[in-house]
């Protein structure tokens, strides 16, 4: 069957598109028994993506003949995960990661949590329909926090607008849970 614009127009009515705002950053549970939830805490990601996922390549030559293999799974972006938040008024979410961040590496004490992040350190991203409804939970495993960024003040010129920090992670891999 040849593609035509009537089988655009009647697929894409059918199943519809995802929208840029239809996102969530659901949970969020780190080392040192940290946790954000969305559904309680100030917790509005104002940007966030949906990471993707690669399978390295392998080439094998034998006789002349170049065979491509499939190789292991990486992820682009594991090592600098990164959400952008509303920063709330009373700086809530703000202490949160620091305190988050202070469990991973201590530099007063020279302590910390630095080893490995299991199972139980998580950050459940969920990709949701025009009625809020959940359509695809992603879970990044094994989520540890990273850099907490700068929040930018503009003391004389300001205009009142809505202040945004971001937030750098890493995580091993995730899964999804549709």
């Amino acid at each position: 069957m040849a593609t035509t614009i009537q089988n655009f127009f009647t697929r894409a009515a059918a199943k519809q598109f995802s929208r840029d705002f239809l996102f969530r950053v659901r949970q969020i549970d780190l080392i040192g028994g940290i946790s954000f939830n969305g559904e309680d805490d100030l917790v509005y990601a104002r940007t966030a993506s949906l990471p993707g996922r690669n399978i390295t390549n392998q080439t094998v030559n034998y006789f002349g003949q170049q065979f491509q293999v499939p190789g292991r799974s990486t992820y682009a972006n594991a090592e600098g995960y990164s959400i952008e938040f509303y920063h709330d008024e009373d700086c809530e979410l703000r202490t949160k990661m620091e305190a988050a961040s202070r469990a991973v590496f201590n530099n007063e004490t020279s302590l910390g949590a630095y080893g490995m992040p299991g199972e139980e350190s998580v950050i459940n991203l969920v990709q949701i329909d025009k009625g809020l409804n959940d359509v695809r939970n992603v879970e990044l495993v094994g989520a540890s926090i990273r850099e907490i960024g700068d929040i930018e003040y503009s003391i004389a010129e300001g205009e009142g607008a809505i202040l945004n920090f971001s937030t750098t992670f890493a995580y091993h891999f995730y899964r999804d849970f549709s």
